[in-house]
């Protein structure tokens, strides 16, 4: 397990971008929630078509 620290030699030379590795984070989070998102929906649509056929 790695543990983290505020120490000043970590932060030399590297400039930290807040918001862009949020919003890459968030690009990552959207792509995963459309593809489960359409996992649901095909699976729904798939059912009811079996509800349909069978009814």
């Amino acid at each position: 397990m790695e543990t983290q620290t505020n120490s000043p030699e970590k932060k030399k030379g590297h400039k930290q971008t807040g918001p862009q590795t949020e919003q890459e984070n968030l690009k990552g989070t959207f792509a995963a929630v459309l593809i489960v998102g359409g996992i649901i929906l095909l699976s729904w649509f798939g059912v009811f078509g079996l509800f349909l056929e069978r009814a």
